[in-house]
């Protein structure tokens, strides 16, 4: 399976979403997250989109095989999207879409993980960040955040609770 990236330039993802799945072999999202909000006193997590401006095609076509099927297609809505071609960000690395497809639950939500931080150490008890915490750079336990070192986009930020710390 490769991963492609649309840029995004005017608001039209769902639309460009809604052409991919409706083409054979490829199938498009925006990635959401979890986000915690406090609003007038009311504490919860919403969903929101991850990266707004960008539509991320999965498909079974390889780099050549999809520039020729779709070379066309980007050419006429050139001005409103655009593929991402500078350097591997085109098609993600196998690692960063083996990190992407375990961040993500079925419907390409990261969902928010639950830790504690015990010695300066943090330890992810639930949710798609277990076993990843080698990754995490940086905790915003205020926002409930934490920013994973990535070549993609240089750094994932994701949902995580730190119950407490020790």
């Amino acid at each position: 399976m490769y991963w492609y990236i649309v840029h995004i330039k005017l608001e039209r993802s769902s639309k460009l979403v809604k052409f991919f799945n409706q083409q054979n072999n490829t199938i498009a999202f925006v990635p959401k997250m979890e986000r915690w909000y406090n609003i007038k006193g009311k504490k919860n997590y919403i969903i929101k989109d991850l990266y707004p401006d960008y539509v991320f095609i999965k498909s079974e076509m390889d780099q050549l095989e999809f520039n020729e099927r779709f070379k066309e297609f980007f050419k006429s809505i050139d001005g409103i999207a655009q593929l991402l071609e500078f350097e591997d960000v085109y098609v993600l690395k196998t690692e960063e879409q083996i990190l992407m497809e375990r961040l993500l639950d079925n419907k390409n939500i990261i969902r928010h993980s639950v830790g504690n931080i015990v010695n300066s150490k943090l330890i992810v008890e639930k949710g798609p960040l277990v076993n990843l915490e080698n990754k995490v750079i940086k905790i915003d336990r205020h926002q409930r955040l934490a920013v994973l070192k990535s070549d993609f986009f240089n750094k994932i930020t994701v949902p995580l609770e730190v119950v407490s710390k020790s």
